[in-house]
C-alpha cells in the first residue's frame, strides 16, 4: 500500500508545483503587460 500511495502523492506533488508556477508566471505576464500598457498611456 505504502509503495502505491507514493507515485501517487509524488505526481500530486508535481503536478500541484506545476500549476503553482503557472499561477507565478501568468500573474508576472499580466503585470509585465499592464506596466507595458500604462506606460505606452503616459
Amino acid at each position: 500500500m505504502r509503495v502505491k500511495l507514493e507515485p501517487d502523492t509524488a505526481f500530486i506533488g508535481k503536478k500541484f508545483a506545476y500549476i503553482f508556477l503557472g499561477i507565478i508566471f501568468g500573474l508576472n505576464a499580466i503585470i509585465f503587460v499592464w506596466f507595458f500598457l500604462f506606460s505606452n498611456l503616459n
